[in-house]
């Protein structure tokens, strides 16, 4: 079976520190052109995206299904979905790229926006030019307020946000003849996994404890990160831990033994090797560079 291959940032970035409202736009050709076009399947842990094709075409590939893009169309992209594409090297549009709890901030009060917008779907608008002027009408509202500070900007981003999804939310009842939509059971319980996680940051509950809460039991959820993540549920939380330590280390001034009860270990020297046993490096190493 082949790796998964997992980013915490963008693709081709392992390593990625972002802000919990975290946005980034750049041009589709710009980062596809690195990798001559072809970007293998993968996952996010912590980032939804919106692929806007306005020219060109290319490939979705998805959990064995292989999707033809024909612009102009959007796609999709939910945290903790596999997907790779091979783009046509005269495609051209955008990626609009969200952390996940920035998108749970501007679509907190559309509940059913936001249950839909967390499946991996293609949106093709060839036939309706009418939708696409106002797609790529709000693309280039947000572009422009993320390159100004003008008064009350987050409420004007969520806005244009909240417009975009409402169109896609639409066009699902349309139609659904070309929609992808990915039901992979195990996927799907690993990002509850890591919801889960997040929200019980300050306060990590026991395997069993999480399992329960997604209505599977331990020794499933197990199998679950085996299959996506290629190790244990334990190390998963051990990785979630792992990594805000690491925020800590670089961005505060915390002693260790701080940083380590922050993070609900009673005994700092057993973070300490902890630390180093699965980064390679012990805390003050890290901190130094």
């Amino acid at each position: 079976m082949n790796e998964i291959v997992r980013y915490q940032g963008l693709y081709g970035d392992q390593h990625l520190s972002f802000v919990s409202d975290f946005i980034h736009m750049e041009p589709l050709e710009e980062r596809s052109k690195i990798y001559s076009w072809e970007i293998q399947e993968h996952f996010h842990t912590d980032l939804v995206q919106l692929f806007i094709i306005e020219a060109g075409g290319g490939t979705l590939f998805s959990e064995g299904k292989k999707t033809a893009l024909d612009a102009p169309c959007v796609v999709t992209i939910p945290a903790n979905v596999l997907h790779g594409f091979h783009f046509e090297p005269n495609i051209t549009g955008d990626v609009i790229t969200l952390s996940v709890s920035f998108f749970e901030t501007i679509l907190k009060d559309r509940l059913q926006l936001k249950k839909e917008s967390k499946r991996l779907a293609t949106f093709p608008f060839g036939d309706r030019p009418d939708i696409v002027k106002e797609i790529l009408y709000l693309k280039t509202k947000i572009q422009q307020e993320l390159l100004t500070e003008a008064p009350e900007k987050l409420l004007a981003i969520t806005t244009y946000f909240e417009l975009l999804y409402l169109h896609l939310y639409r066009e699902q009842f349309r139609t659904t003849a070309n929609a992808l939509i990915s039901n992979n059971r195990n996927l799907g319980y690993y990002q509850q996994f890591q919801d889960l996680i997040r929200q019980n940051a300050s306060n990590l509950l026991s395997i069993k404890a999480f399992a329960k809460a997604i209505g599977i039991t331990q020794t499933h959820l197990n199998r679950v990160c085996q299959t996506v993540a290629g190790k244990s549920a334990l190390k998963v939380v051990q990785d979630f831990t792992l990594n805000e330590a690491k925020k800590y280390l670089l961005n505060t001034s915390y002693s260790i033994a701080e940083v380590a009860y922050f993070l609900n270990f009673n005994d700092p020297a057993y973070f300490s090797r902890l630390f180093k046993k699965r980064v390679g490096v012990a805390p003050g190493e890290f901190r130094k560079g």
